[in-house]
C-alpha cells in the first residue's frame, strides 16, 4: 500500500458538510454544482493564502484563469439570486 493509499483512509468524510454549504451559498446542491463548489472554494482558499503561486500559475494557464474568473462569476450570481429569493419570501 502506497502513502496515498494508506492516508485516503484517514482524512474526514465531509460531502455532508460541502453539500449543505453548497446549498446555503447557492441555494442548490446538485453534483455538478458541489463539484464547482469545491474548486471555487480551494481555488479561493489558495489566492488568499498563497497569492504568488496562483498569479504564477495563472500566467502559465490563460484558459484555465479565464474559467475560473468566470466560475468566480457564476458562484456570485447564485449567491445574490438566492439572496433576492430570500428577501421576497
Amino acid at each position: 500500500m502506497d502513502e496515498a493509499n494508506s492516508k485516503k483512509g484517514k482524512l474526514p468524510d465531509i460531502d455532508s458538510l460541502v453539500y449543505s454549504f453548497t446549498e446555503f451559498l447557492t441555494g442548490k446542491a446538485d453534483e455538478e454544482r458541489v463539484e464547482m463548489i469545491k474548486v471555487w472554494a480551494l481555488y479561493n482558499h489558495m489566492l488568499k493564502t498563497m497569492p504568488p503561486l496562483v498569479q504564477h500559475w495563472t500566467s502559465e494557464h490563460p484558459e484555465e484563469k479565464t474559467q475560473l474568473r468566470e466560475l468566480f462569476e457564476q458562484v456570485k450570481r447564485w449567491n445574490t439570486e438566492k439572496k433576492q429569493k430570500e428577501e421576497t419570501e
